[in-house]
């Protein structure tokens, strides 16, 4: 009797939310998420689980962020500030100023929250990867924006977009980045279920 009355509130949440979809999609973003921050410790030197071997081998971590200040650096030289990479985490200039990027800056969370909605889904899995890498490279190649324009108001100094200064309120460049990636996820979702919901149940069952 308990298990009817379970399966019919079940079924008559499912009305309205899919539960099949957000359990799936809590547990991977969770997964991502604790994933990500157990490879930090993995791989930061001086945290209580550095490992060496996962430290040289297999640091996304540090991979990532190469990606970022090396992209950085480029699209800093086309709005004309010189530049060289420092340690493959910082981006310098010929005066001695520049910007360090952290582990917390690379944008882990917000990855993490894209591929939980996407790998959610039911779709196959050719789509799931175009969604997937399409989402994370707007969201990386903003990033990289962020710094490159950050490292150009530090050498010209426009205080306020230096993160110790706020500008909207209570708002610095760090928290702006993490609004613009999560509305521009907002809009990715509705561009993806506009496009999904114009095909037939057939063909989204063959899917």
């Amino acid at each position: 009797m308990v298990a009817k009355n379970i399966k019919k509130g079940i079924a008559s949440l499912n009305r309205y939310i899919d539960i099949q979809f957000l359990v799936k999609f809590i547990g991977l973003f969770l997964l991502f998420y604790y994933l990500n921050q157990l490879f930090v410790q993995l791989t930061l030197p001086g945290s209580k689980w550095y490992n060496e071997f996962f430290a040289n081998n297999l640091n996304y971590i540090n991979w990532l962020t190469a990606s970022l200040t090396h992209t950085s650096g480029y699209i800093a030289e086309m709005l004309g500030v010189s530049n060289y990479i420092n340690d493959h985490s910082i981006l310098s200039t010929v005066s001695n100023k520049g910007v360090h990027v952290k582990w917390e800056c690379i944008g882990l969370g917000i990855y993490s929250f894209w591929l939980a909605f996407i790998l959610a889904h039911k779709m196959n899995a050719g789509r799931k990867l175009i969604f997937s890498v399409g989402g994370i490279l707007v969201m990386w190649l903003l990033n990289c924006f962020r710094i490159a324009l950050l490292l150009y108001a530090i050498v010209h100094d426009l205080k306020t977009w230096k993160k110790s200064w706020k500008f909207i309120g209570d708002i610095n460049h760090h928290d702006l980045y993490n609004y613009v990636c999560y509305i521009l996820i907002i809009g990715m979702i509705y561009l993806y279920y506009r496009k999904t919901s114009k095909k037939t149940p057939a063909t989204a069952e063959a899917e």
